[in-house]
């Protein structure tokens, strides 16, 4: 005996394809931990065949070892990484900020660079001469980076050499420092994680 009203399998359920790109914000100080969850965010994403991250990027600074390690990381990743200044990007965190390809600036945003600051507390004259050898050191290879990058001015650069120099958006795109003005513009209905 057939039966005449055979069971209808329930339709396969649709896998949900991973987004093309995401949004995320950092907000912080550069330093080991910043670097292990942005390693950890960018892994997840491409693991995930993200090709294109949009970060929000804010920070006043931090380590000048981090900071450099942050910008060769950018700077060689085989996806798209746009970073947003939205507010201020200072110290080494400008530095770390050239590591990303496409760089943009709200038109209020700033952005500040200076040499190697350090404050040496109970040093003897052998640590302090080791501290000015690392700070050279510092200021080398920052200033190397920069030099690639930036278009400054020699005014500029003799700021540099001796002062905080701050610049604004419309500068940072003029010198090479920010690539294009542009938001931070979230796609609705896109969750937003934060680093």
């Amino acid at each position: 005996m057939t039966n005449s009203n055979p069971t209808v399998a329930p339709p396969a359920p649709q896998a949900q394809q991973a987004p093309t790109e995401i949004f995320a914000t950092f907000a912080g100080s550069i330093d080991q931990n910043a670097l292990q969850r942005i390693f950890s965010g960018v892994s997840g994403a491409m693991t995930s065949k993200v090709q294109r991250i949009h970060l929000l990027f804010q920070s006043t600074g931090g380590s000048v070892p981090d900071g450099v390690c942050l910008y060769n990381y950018l700077h060689s990743l085989p996806i798209e990484i746009s970073l947003y200044n939205v507010g201020t990007v200072a110290s080494i965190a400008a530095l770390a900020y050239l590591g990303a390809k496409v760089r943009k600036t709200s038109a209020s945003a700033t952005f500040m660079l200076h040499r190697t600051q350090i404050i040496p507390q109970s040093a003897t004259a052998e640590r302090l001469q080791s501290i000015g050898k690392s700070v050279s050191l510092d200021d080398q290879r920052t200033e190397a980076i920069l030099r690639k990058h930036l278009r400054l001015p020699d005014e500029l650069w003799d700021v540099h050499k001796v002062a905080d120099l701050w610049l604004s958006a419309e500068e940072a795109v003029k010198y090479g420092l920010a690539t294009e003005i542009g938001e931070f513009s979230p796609t609705f209905g896109f969750q937003i994680f934060n680093v």
